[in-house]
């Protein structure tokens, strides 16, 4: 089996990515690492990203305008819909990722990396990091309805993210397989997946 040197995983929050990813390094019998973007942007000072990790983060200050600031962008009448402002802590961080996924193979190492892409600088970011590199990629989707009440469920997020990334993750990327985790379970889309790199 000539397995790829990243799996990389995009979708919105709360669709179950790191549930996925886990469970991927757990099946698979190659020795892949697994590294998502929250991780990377907790080796920040919680200063940076107060409240962003509850699900309404309370009034600015001038450290989460250098990391992370959740705003509203929906009208009062509308449902909730909220956007990260990224300030230049959070942004440095986001630049390092990719570069640290192809630092990490390497030293010889394949990585599961569990992504949320924003914008597209931060997709362009990962070709041209991954460039040369073999990568498979894996966008999960869900329908908004079950986003929100796992968002709502889980309590570590911000309420209106899941609404805010449902159509904004996928314009980015083109994969080379789709799961729809709302349809599916953990273990079905892991099957999906695992099926996929067999064929190659």
């Amino acid at each position: 089996m000539d397995w790829p040197d990243v799996i990389l995983v995009n979708g919105p929050s709360s669709a179950g990515k790191s549930t996925l990813c886990r469970r991927l390094q757990a099946r698979i019998e190659h020795p892949y690492l697994c590294l998502g973007f929250d991780d990377l942007l907790f080796f920040a000072a919680p200063r940076y990203y107060k409240g962003a990790d509850t699900p309404r983060q309370g009034d600015s200050d001038p450290f989460t305008a250098q990391g992370v600031q959740m705003h509203r962008v929906s009208a009062e009448e509308e449902p909730l819909d909220v956007r990260p402002v990224f300030g230049p802590v959070f942004r440095r961080l986001i630049a390092a990722m990719a570069p640290v996924v192809r630092t990490l193979v390497e030293g010889g190492n394949a990585v599961i990396f569990d992504h949320v892409l924003h914008d597209q600088g931060m997709m362009d970011s990962c070709t041209a990091a991954f460039a040369g590199l073999r990568v498979f990629s894996v966008g999960i989707t869900c329908d908004l309805a079950i986003l929100e009440a796992r968002e709502r469920a889980r309590g570590d997020r911000v309420l209106g993210r899941a609404r805010g990334l449902a159509d904004v993750v996928h314009g980015f990327c083109t994969y080379d397989l789709m799961v729809d985790s709302g349809q599916m379970g953990p273990e079905a889309c892991v099957d999906l997946v695992v099926s996929a790199l067999h064929e190659g």
